[in-house]
């Protein structure tokens, strides 16, 4: 055992109590229930303000998103500008488990809304409906058949245009958003005549105005201080409050938000020590015998290859269609079809990788559960609903053999881990080989029409988890000279990624 594990292991554990005892003192006042109405299921919070109000806001998340993610936002509206905040997880997504679409989705947040109107809950007059991405055309859309005061939509997501503009809408686009939602945001500026801001717009509930943040991608404007200030303006504007001068989040928020993320970095300082212990338990081999790896130009020429030969078989036929999750099916498919195609240029080296210390399976498949419900616990707390639900065991279950079979090919690929500079790089070629997949998803989109956008959106979010996986493979094959074993732990955390983001249909 190495010093600096047993330390930075030391260091994580007490950094992730103090985030945890930061998290619960900081706890606002809510409440969650499941708001059924009709045919819909819908899991809520409720944010209360701290002193009664009828002013209301409904909050909606994005396509592959969950109520906790637009709670940055909800705590704002209910903090600083006053507002009772409703949070729900559309079908689907986070802990609602009804099947997932377009049209479900859109119906059963009009219905929530109606029931709401109905039993006196909210107040028409007072309320203000907000949607991130596809949540953003959901309101603009509920907004064009219910009595609302106001909508603000984040990055709306492309939709036919509504019969009619809602009552006083505010839209942001971020800088460096798709085209095709920067076109989306343009297309309802049109529509609206352009501006429109004066105290008699917002009295005749004909407000318009299209804000561009800059600096800004699709995600962040859900943690944007500017964002939140201006949301609140545009509510003040709508329920003719009196005006009051926002600064965004005060710092205490702000530093409320980080202790989370703080938190989830300081579980990960975990993971060398428990790989090393891992490791011990099955007394590995000195050295990895696993083959080389390829040449770098031999590896990117082949990624590309196998990536573009994949998208091409996946216009004809999806093989994981059958798993019923949203865009998640497509993703297993390319990496199974891209895994299988690789394994087959490389046939020799995998035979002989994949003979090497089996015994490291034992250890590599504990560890990589642990450190999925770990983080899954940890991230559900206070981040993102990614703890798996019995229907999202079941898609972890499939996805696992076709990410297994990708993980095993990387690795034959990239061979063993080397020291310093070579270890380097070889992991900015395995970043390389994953960037080939996402490109070739987006020659799929634009040149086949594959309509597979949310592979797009959530770049960010595949390029850090590409990263984090990959040192955690790496360190885990060092210690135990195992490409089998490195390639059922990335296997593990693969098939959690998908199975916990990605909606059920």
């Amino acid at each position: 055992m190495k010093r600096w594990e047993t330390v930075l292991a030391m260091t994580g554990v007490v950094v992730a109590g103090l985030s945890a005892s930061a998290i619960r003192r900081s706890d606002e006042p809510h409440r969650d229930f499941v708001l059924t109405a009709g045919d819909c299921h819908m899991p809520a919070t409720i944010l209360e303000p701290h002193e009664k109000t009828v002013d209301t806001a409904l909050l909606f998340h994005g396509l592959a998103a969950d109520r906790q993610i637009m709670e940055g936002l909800g705590d704002y509206l209910s903090a600083e500008v006053g507002s009772r905040v409703y949070l729900f997880d559309l079908p689907g997504h986070g802990e609602n488990t009804d099947p997932f679409s377009f049209w479900r989705a859109d119906q059963c947040a009009r219905i929530v809304v109606q029931s709401l109107i109905r039993s006196g809950e909210i107040d028409p007059r007072r309320t203000i409906l907000v949607g991130h991405s596809m949540g953003g055309a959901i309101a603009i859309r509920v907004a064009d058949r219910e009595p609302v005061a106001g909508t603000i939509a984040l990055s709306p997501a492309p939709m036919p245009l509504p019969r009619r503009m809602p009552a006083n809408l505010l839209v942001f686009s971020a800088q460096f958003d798709l085209p095709v939602l920067q076109r989306a945001a343009e297309g309802l500026a049109q529509a609206a005549g352009g501006e429109r801001t004066g105290a008699d717009d917002f009295t005749e509930q004909r407000a318009f105005h299209l804000e561009v943040t800059s600096f800004s991608d699709h995600t962040s404007l859900l943690s944007d201080p500017r964002v939140f200030r201006e949301a609140g303006d545009w509510m003040d504007r709508v329920l003719d409050r009196a005006g009051r001068r926002r600064k965004g989040p005060r710092t205490s928020d702000r530093h409320r938000r980080l202790a989370p993320l703080i938190g989830l970095l300081a579980l990960l300082l975990l993971f060398p020590f428990c790989a090393t212990v891992a490791a011990k338990l099955i007394d590995p081999p000195a050295t990895d015998g696993s083959p080389a790896g390829l040449p770098t130009h031999l590896a990117l020429t082949e990624g590309a290859a196998c990536a573009m030969a994949a998208v091409l078989i996946l216009t004809v036929y999806v093989p994981l269609s059958l798993v019923r999750l949203y865009t998640a099916d497509y993703l297993a498919s390319l990496l199974l079809i891209a895994g299988v195609l690789l394994l087959a240029l490389n046939g020799k080296s995998a035979k002989q990788a994949l003979g090497q210390n089996l015994r490291a399976l034992f250890v590599a498949a504990p560890l990589g559960l642990t450190v999925m419900l770990g983080l899954g616990a940890w991230l559900n707390w206070r981040i993102a609903d990614l703890w798996l639900n019995l229907p999202r065991w079941l898609r972890f279950a499939a996805l696992l053999p076709a990410a297994a079979i990708f993980c095993f090919a990387e690795e034959v690929v990239l061979g063993p881990v080397g020291k310093k500079g070579a270890r380097a790089l070889r992991f900015v070629l395995s970043l390389a080989l994953r960037a080939e997949l996402w490109l070739a998803c987006l020659f799929s989109y634009y040149a086949l029409a594959s309509g597979q956008v949310l592979i797009l959106i959530l770049v960010v979010s595949f390029a850090l988890f590409s990263a984090l996986e990959r040192l955690a493979r790496d360190a885990l094959r060092l210690r135990t000279g195992s490409a089998t074993a490195a390639a059922v732990f990335g296997a593990i955390l693969a098939a959690w990624f998908m199975a916990a983001i990605f909606p059920l249909t």
